[in-house]
């Protein structure tokens, strides 16, 4: 029997795709994390300060969503400012984020 489910193939090792996932978390959390952000983020139940643990969690949310053939606004750029974006409205939106001072 065949595989019908979508995969993606990117072409590239798994080397480099864990070095780009790094480097994506990376720059989600110099944006939001806890290293000198530029718009920190808390978990508003508990205030503790965004975790890259929920930043992988958020990103692999996303990129399931770029696989997904019903996903009309969902494709990845490549780790690029709209990636980054995408990826804080579903820490805002699904894993109860807030900026701090909102």
């Amino acid at each position: 029997m065949y595989n019908t489910e979508t995969t993606m193939n990117s072409g590239q090792s798994n080397t480099k795709l864990n070095d780009m996932l790094t480097d994506f978390v990376e720059y989600v959390d110099s944006f939001y994390g806890v290293n000198d952000p530029l718009y920190p983020m808390v978990n508003k139940e508990t205030g503790q300060p965004l975790s890259q643990i929920d930043i992988y969690a958020a990103t692999a949310h996303y990129l399931a969503k770029c696989s997904d053939k019903n996903e009309e606004l969902c494709s990845w750029g490549d780790g690029d400012s709209l990636d980054r974006e995408r990826v804080r409205d579903i820490l805002l939106e699904e894993y109860n984020y807030k900026f701090i001072g909102d």
